[in-house]
């Protein structure tokens, strides 16, 4: 059985929504500030400028500007985890607001385990700063 069933939220069907719309409201708002604005006349990522390293977050304003554009490849090169993340992300927004599983089992196991996510994020931030993984450093 989905982990899903066993974590019904409390929150009734139209708090869900609300959440839910609120979510897709900010994404939208984001998606027409990437289209109108450069990422490079946002803002810096301060970890890169004070350490030089990639974080696990670099690139992911130009990925998201990538993307924005349906430019998939660039997207890519710029955060490959991001790339991964966002369409599983957003399959557990919708399987939260329906209430009912939409992920494999053993999916749903890995991807609401936080440790998970921790471990994915700083091996992916380690990773990506070394010359062989320079494939996963934004650009």
């Amino acid at each position: 059985m989905n982990a899903v069933a066993f974590r019904t939220s409390s929150l009734s069907f139209d708090m869900r929504t609300a959440v839910v719309g609120a979510t897709a409201v900010v994404a939208l708002l984001g998606a027409l500030m990437l289209r109108v604005f450069q990422p490079e006349s946002l803002w810096p990522c301060v970890f890169h400028a004070v350490t030089g390293l990639h974080c696990p977050g670099c690139g992911l304003t130009r990925m998201l500007h990538a993307l924005v554009h349906g430019d998939v490849a660039r997207a890519w090169s710029m955060n490959p985890l991001a790339m991964v993340a966002l369409p599983l992300l957003a399959a557990m927004l919708a399987q939260w607001w329906l209430a009912r599983p939409l992920l494999p089992a053993w999916l749903d196991r890995y991807a609401h385990d936080g440790r998970v996510w921790i471990v994915a994020l700083i091996a992916f931030g380690a990773l990506r700063n070394l010359p062989m993984f320079a494939w996963m450093a934004p650009g």
